[in-house]
């Protein structure tokens, strides 16, 4: 599959319209107070949970290979430009 020039524009440009779309009052949350104590915790369930997950996704491994097998696999243009400003958005903040 190869991505054009246009595709990638048109996925930034609907990306930046929807950065820049005010937040309705109703979305914002309010904001939370926390304790160091309650910090250290809800990391280490974090990192408990974190060594509990798989490296791989066995599951999802052998749904796409069933798909590609018999040739049912399908990505729509906007997962792609989706992955494409997603990876963009993470080496810029490296």
């Amino acid at each position: 599959m190869q991505i054009t020039f246009e595709e990638v524009r048109r996925a930034v440009k609907a990306y930046r319209a929807a950065v820049q779309a005010p937040i309705p009052k109703e979305h914002v949350p309010e904001p939370v107070q926390t304790s160091p104590e309650a910090d250290q915790q809800l990391a280490r369930e974090l990192a408990r949970q974190l060594v509990q997950m798989p490296d791989v996704r066995e599951e999802r491994v052998n749904e796409v290979k069933a798909k590609l097998a018999s040739g049912t696999y399908r990505v729509s243009s906007e997962m792609v430009a989706g992955a494409i400003i997603r990876r963009a958005l993470a080496d810029k903040i490296r």
